[in-house]
């Protein structure tokens, strides 16, 4: 399989396990499990979208995550490309966990404030984690077929 392609499955495939993880704290902090994409749709449809119903906002929240995932997974190639599958992990997790702060600071301070002020650090972070543990492994499996 063509790096782009591998990289954008397998970007699409980790930031899936993402959201199901991230929706799953949500519901074990005790609030909705629609309260992340809604949080994301906000991005979209203002703040009135952070709310705990699933709407519009949802799904245009959680299809933004999936397109960003993807693209996270194409920016990586040049970080991963011809690792061994042990280093491609490494290289992945080392990307994705230091993608959030940048990403945060740079794209979502201005275009989505309330999810930046909402975000708690230490959940977020094994988020972006577990989508490099995912996302390294499972390139790496598709460029090799």
């Amino acid at each position: 399989m063509s790096r782009p392609s591998a990289a954008a499955i397998a970007g699409a495939i980790a930031g899936f396990v993402m959201s199901m993880m991230m929706m799953g704290w949500m519901v074990v902090k005790g609030q909705s499990i629609w309260s992340m994409p809604n949080l994301i749709g906000v991005m979209w449809f203002g703040p009135e979208a952070a709310g705990s119903a699933m709407s519009v906002a949802t799904l245009a929240g959680f299809l933004t995550h999936v397109v960003t995932s993807v693209a996270m997974g194409l920016v990586a190639i040049p970080f991963i490309r011809d690792l061994s599958r042990g280093r491609t992990t490494l290289a992945s997790v080392a990307y994705a966990i230091a993608s959030y702060p940048v990403v945060f600071a740079l794209v979502l301070s201005w275009a989505n404030p309330l999810m930046v002020e909402r975000t708690e650090l230490l959940p977020m972070t094994l988020g972006h984690a577990l989508f490099g543990l995912v996302m390294g492994p499972l390139y790496w499996k598709l460029r090799r077929g």
